[in-house]
């Protein structure tokens, strides 16, 4: 890199209480803020556990532009803070066992010990940007992704300043993950696959999953018939999601797109694929990646992921049957 190429600046806010406060008060601002000055070329944030929850904000600037943004940032963020503090007094015990778990969990049993070493809260820090190379699939992979991190943390901020439920959320999260499936170019049989890969990916933060698997059988059946119209849509590529969906769906075309040329030829190829795997299952686990983000970015924890892809999983398993089934029917009539 020479010094005139673009740099990310990245700063990690370690904040204990609510980050949708945090996020929608003081980053989604800062970002508006700089964007107005001309003073970015990309962003994204992140919400993270690791060293304690914080909120992991990345700045793509010119070079020649690095300090005075870094300045600013310093002085909004933490001004933030100073006049809306997040709770600096968690019991450490119960935050040194949580991130105990999630260590476990994300990394197994040789993850690096001062990832559970928590910073003070309300505080800000500069933490070098690592891009993760081997997840997205080389510099060209994670070009893809860095993009799609941008529109995501837009579509992602959007939701955060105008859509306080929870259950909400979970809806928005079901339909970005539908039409992650439609972007793929799936059939009914691949789709459903591809769904309950999701659910599995996620399961095991289920704190008891025959319990909350079967409280979910109980919410499918309640809105069975929201659940399958949103699948026939998706069969028959109608729109879903109004327009934060048709510009989710637009950013999966382009990235899919992108990513089908260098990922047939091998020159992209994420690190937990399994390089004899057809180029279709690189493909999709990269979507995945970036599912995943997204419904970081709105607060939808992998619990949240692991109920969306259950529900969907049902639905077309359910629309699969419904040919076989009206058949029968007429076949006896």
């Amino acid at each position: 890199m020479t010094g005139t190429e673009p740099t990310w600046l990245s700063a990690h806010i370690f904040y204990h209480g609510n980050s949708d406060e945090l996020i929608t008060g003081a980053v989604l601002p800062l970002f508006d803020e700089l964007f107005a000055d001309g003073l970015l070329r990309r962003r994204f944030f992140l919400r993270h556990w690791e060293r304690g929850p914080h909120v992991r904000v990345r700045l793509q600037v010119e070079a020649g532009q690095a300090e005075a943004v870094r300045a600013r940032v310093a002085e909004r963020i933490t001004g933030h803070l100073a006049e809306h503090p997040g709770p600096a007094d968690a019991d450490p015990e119960r935050l040194r066992a949580s991130l105990q778990k999630l260590s476990l969990l994300e990394h197994g049993f040789d993850a690096d010990p001062e990832l559970r070493a928590a910073e003070p809260a309300n505080t800000l820090r500069w933490i070098d940007y690592v891009p993760e190379l081997a997840k997205y699939g080389g510099p060209a992979g994670l070009a893809v992704a860095e993009d799609v991190f941008d529109v995501s943390s837009l579509l992602a901020g959007q939701v955060l300043r105008q859509v306080g439920s929870d259950n909400a959320r979970l809806g928005i999260a079901l339909q970005l993950l539908l039409i992650a499936s439609r972007s793929l170019g799936l059939d009914d049989a691949g789709r459903a696959v591809f769904l309950r890969s999701y659910q599995e990916r996620w399961q095991g933060y289920l704190p008891d999953a025959d319990a909350m698997l079967a409280a979910w059988a109980g919410q499918y059946e309640h809105q069975r018939e929201r659940y399958r119209s949103l699948v026939a849509d998706l069969a028959e590529g109608r729109p879903i999601g109004k327009g934060l969906g048709g510009h989710w769906e637009r950013t999966l075309d382009t990235a899919v797109a992108r990513l089908r040329p260098p990922v047939e030829d091998g020159s992209v190829w994420p690190s937990d694929v399994d390089r004899a795997a057809p180029p279709f299952v690189a493909i999709a686990a990269l979507l995945c990646q970036y599912l995943h983000t997204t419904n970081n970015r709105m607060n939808v924890r992998p619990q949240g992921e692991c109920f969306i892809a259950y529900l969907a999983h049902r639905a077309v398993t359910e629309q699969m049957s419904r040919p076989h089934a009206l058949a029968d029917a007429a076949g006896k009539e």
